[in-house]
Parts: structure tokens; C-alpha cells; sequence
């Protein structure tokens, strides 16, 4: 008996798994690398409306554009980062963190780049569908 090939996962359900995975790896991964675990809830409360306001119409705006190159979509998430380096800079630093400077700015682009990158791996490419069995690595030998 021959088993039928997996269906393509809807892109839809590829892009909602982006949006909710993919703003939580900088704040998990910058909270690993700089042992602070107090800037993790920092990072998703921060994350995640940054990636619902301004990264869900930009992707949509890109995507009708068809710009979806894997760079394309890092840009994507860096754009999604602006308004709150727009933020941290009127706001500025609270008094127990480092001065708002250029180093700081540039990490958070690169966080917003890395964040665009694992959402394009996560909801654009491939066709694979995307379950939590995918996800965890389970099920996936002979």
C-alpha cells in the first residue's frame, strides 16, 4: 500500500504559526546570550504587538508585492523594529540600563532582521506542513 504524499500546509495556517513563533525567538535567544532573565517578558511585550501592528501590514503590503525573498522579509522585520527604536529613544533608557546609542539601535535591527528570517522559514518558505510533531522533531524517522 502506498501512502499518499502530505498535503501542502495552507499558507495561512504557515503564516499565523510565523506570527506566533517568530517574535518570541529574539527575546528568548537575547535573553540566553546576555543571561538577563528579566528582559524576557520585556522582549515579548514588546515583540509581539511590534510584529501585529507594523510587521503583519508590512508582510501583507510585501506579499501582494511579491516580495518574498528571504532577505526581503528580514527587511521586513527590521522596518517592524523602527517604531520602537523610535520609542526607546524619545522614552529613553531606564536608569538601571546602559545609554540609548548607535550600538543598541543597530542590535535591535539585527534582532528584527533575525526575527523576519524565522518567520520567512516558518510561513513562507516551503510547502511541508508545519505540525507540532515537525516542530519537536518527533515521528520523523522510518
Amino acid at each position: 500500500m502506498t501512502e499518499s504524499p502530505p498535503k501542502p500546509a495552507s499558507q495561512t495556517s504557515r503564516v499565523v504559526l510565523g506570527f506566533v513563533l517568530a517574535p518570541l525567538l529574539p527575546a528568548f535567544y537575547a535573553t540566553m546570550f546576555f543571561a538577563q532573565p528579566w528582559a524576557f517578558p520585556i522582549g515579548l511585550s514588546l515583540a509581539y504587538p511590534a510584529a501585529l501592528l507594523f510587521g503583519l501590514p508590512l508582510f501583507l503590503g510585501f506579499r501582494r508585492m511579491g516580495w518574498l525573498a528571504w532577505w526581503q522579509i528580514s527587511l521586513c522585520g527590521m522596518l517592524s523594529t523602527l517604531p520602537l527604536l523610535l520609542l526607546y529613544w524619545q522614552l529613553g533608557a531606564p536608569p538601571h540600563l546602559e545609554a540609548f546609542d548607535l550600538f543598541n539601535a543597530l542590535a535591535l535591527e539585527g534582532w528584527g532582521a533575525f526575527a523576519g528570517l524565522g518567520f520567512w522559514l516558518l510561513a513562507v518558505a516551503g510547502t511541508t506542513p508545519i505540525g507540532l510533531r515537525v516542530l519537536l522533531g518527533l515521528g520523523l524517522g522510518p
